[in-house]
């Protein structure tokens, strides 16, 4: 029958490896075609195998091929890289990762990932472009750093670098070598170009947000959070869109991998470090939000009046409670980074609670 066909799709931006195996008969399939997905539609098509299912791992090729054949009236689910089951052989073949992926399917092994509209998957684009964009910042300026270091040049006018006396003193600062000042101003440069691009990109962000007042609503309740600024609660939003989907808070720190690794057998139970697999940059996110729990709290924002009272509240008791527990592990003499990873596993919590609290 059409129902029981999987159809595993090893997807490049060239070209598209197929296998089709049908569950009942053990029959297969194979091809090799173009990475139009227009063409994979008409193969489809002209083997009778319309009613089955495709599936393909998520990556690079993006969410493209999943919206074209549903459009087509085609199943298709996109795995979960880090859910699918470990392979035992080490060989590295399309074709054979066509068929291992249709296998899977068809013995229920597959953890399909939720398909975002392309506009949802615009604005995912823009929320990591601003994570890059800030990531090259931060290793600009410590390249700044780093050639301080090297040259033995100590700034003493202030604690702290980046501020405008630390930016007045850079741009006239001389070294005793012509060419040591010509690098230096370089790489002085490259960060000014740098805090340029962040500064357009977050205004590309405030203008997405404000030509959508849903995407703002859902936005203003998570700002309510204590550590949860404009940039991480649209990224929060973009990234899950639906918080739905997932079962309670645990599973949402499942998805962002801030839950422990475990290695148990027997009697014996091992949890170790965070689990790291799932949305990366959530995760980094999350744990530098945790860290504000570290500083003074400031003066509280201007209430949103588009906010529940109820919403206001939980966050206002979310910020209580997470400081409770920064303190409590820190006067237990828990390093600081194992704190903050903590801190953002329970900030997690609290973040799928008030996203799916009722208007």
């Amino acid at each position: 029958m059409a129902n029981s066909i999987s159809i595993g799709i090893d997807a490049h931006a060239g070209k598209n490896c197929v296998f089709a195996l049908d569950r009942d008969t053990g029959e297969a399939l194979e091809a090799t075609l173009s990475g139009d997905p227009a063409e994979l539609v008409r193969w489809i098509g002209e083997n009778g195998l319309s009613g089955g299912t495709c599936c393909y791992e998520a990556g690079p090729t993006g969410f493209g091929l999943a919206r074209a054949l549903r459009a087509a009236g085609i199943a298709c689910v996109v795995a979960a890289t880090s859910k699918l089951p470990r392979r035992s052989d080490r060989r590295k073949n399309d074709r054979i990762d066509a068929e291992w992926l249709a296998r899977m399917h068809a013995a229920g092994s597959v953890r399909a990932v939720r398909v975002p509209t392309e506009r949802e998957e615009s604005l995912c684009h823009l929320s990591r472009l601003r994570g890059e964009v800030a990531r090259d910042l931060r290793a600009a300026r410590q390249r700044v750093a780093s050639f301080l270091l090297l040259t033995g040049t100590r700034y003493t006018l202030t604690k702290k670098r980046w501020t405008k006396t630390f930016r007045r003193w850079a741009e006239s600062h001389e070294f005793a070598q012509p060419a040591d000042t010509f690098v230096f101003r370089q790489k002085l440069a490259a960060v000014y170009r740098l805090e340029e691009r962040l500064a357009e990109v977050e205004a590309e962000i405030l203008r997405a947000v404000a030509s959508s007042p849903e995407l703002a609503g859902r936005m203003a309740r998570l700002s309510c959070i204590h550590g949860i600024g404009r940039v991480a609660a649209f990224s929060l939003v973009c990234e899950v869109h639906d918080f739905g989907r997932f079962r309670n808070g645990s599973a949402f720190a499942s998805y962002i991998g801030l839950v422990p690794s475990e290695s148990s057998t027997g009697c014996r139970t091992r949890r170790g470090g965070v689990s790291k697999t799932g949305n990366s940059h959530l995760r980094r996110i999350l744990v530098e939000a945790a860290s504000a729990y570290a500083r003074p709290f400031r003066p509280a924002r201007p209430e949103d009046g588009s906010v529940p009272e109820l919403v206001r509240a939980r966050a206002a008791k979310c910020a209580g409670r997470l400081r409770r527990r920064r303190e409590h592990l820190a006067g237990r003499g828990v390093a600081a980074n194992k704190v903050k990873v903590a801190v953002a596993r329970e900030l997690c919590e609290w973040i799928w609670w008030i996203a799916v609290m009722p208007a």
